[in-house]
C-alpha cells in the first residue's frame, strides 16, 4: 500500500498513514522554494513539505508495528515536476542528492511538466519526455552506482541541463582516457565503463 501525504498534514495523521502503509510519499514537484513559488504560492516549502518529509524519517526510526516490526518496509519516496518553473536539471540533482542523503528516500521519480488548460501555467513550455529519461539515468548513476558529484557535474552543459544522450557516456569521456584492462580493473572502476553495471561489474571481478 502507498499512501499520499498532503503537504501541511499535522503529525498524527502522517504517524497513522505510517502505520498503514507499506510506503508513503510527499511529492516535493519544485528543486526549491523558490521554484515552489513559481508553481504554487500557497505552500510553504520548507514547512509544508520538506519539514513533513523530517517527520516521517524521524518516525521510521522510532515507531514499530503491533507485532513490533519497523514501519514503512518501503520507505518514503517523493516526485518533482520537470521544468514547470525554468529549474536546470543540475538544480533537479542537487534537491535529489539532499533528499537521499538528508531526508532518506528510498526513490524520487521525474514528470516532465505537461501544461494544462485552464490553469495559471497553460502557456509555459511543455518538456520532453527524453528529459524525464536522462533525470531517471543520472538518478541511478548517484543512488545504484555511487558516483559522486564531482564526477556527475560533467554530464552537465554550462547552463547546467543534460543533452539527451547517456550521462553515463559524457562521464566517461572526462575520466577513461586510456583503455581499462578488465582483468586488473576493480569493481569501481568497471562501473565507470558504459555498458558495464554493477551485476556485469561483479560478474567480470568474479
Amino acid at each position: 500500500i502507498h499512501l499520499k501525504i498532503l503537504p501541511g498534514v499535522s503529525k498524527s495523521h502522517i504517524q497513522e498513514a505510517m502505520l498503514l502503509a507499506d510506503r508513503v510519499s510527499i511529492n516535493l514537484e519544485a528543486a526549491s522554494a523558490s521554484y515552489m513559488s513559481e508553481i504554487c504560492s500557497t505552500k510553504s516549502y520548507e514547512n509544508d513539505i520538506l519539514q513533513r518529509q523530517r517527520y516521517i524519517c524521524r518516525f521510521m526510526k522510532e515507531m514499530r508495528s503491533e507485532d513490533g516490526q519497523p514501519v514503512l518496509p518501503a520507505g518514503q519516496t517523493t516526485q518533482m515536476v520537470v521544468g514547470a518553473a525554468g529549474e536546470s536539471d543540475e538544480d533537479i540533482f542537487q534537491r535529489m542528492a539532499f533528499e537521499y542523503d538528508e531526508i532518506n528516500v528510498k526513490r524520487t521519480y521525474y514528470s516532465a511538466f505537461s501544461p494544462q488548460h485552464g490553469t495559471p501555467l497553460e502557456g509555459s513550455p511543455p518538456q520532453p519526455i527524453w528529459r524525464e529519461k536522462r533525470l531517471y539515468q543520472m538518478d541511478w548513476l548517484y543512488r545504484v552506482y555511487h558516483f559522486r558529484p564531482s564526477e556527475i557535474r560533467y554530464a552537465f552543459d554550462d547552463r547546467g541541463f543534460l543533452p539527451d544522450s547517456d550521462p553515463k557516456m559524457a562521464i566517461a569521456r572526462e575520466f577513461l582516457d586510456l583503455p581499462l584492462d578488465p582483468n586488473i580493473a576493480s569493481y569501481r572502476q568497471l562501473l565507470r565503463v558504459p555498458g558495464i553495471g554493477p551485476k556485469s561489474a561483479r560478474r567480470i571481478i568474479a
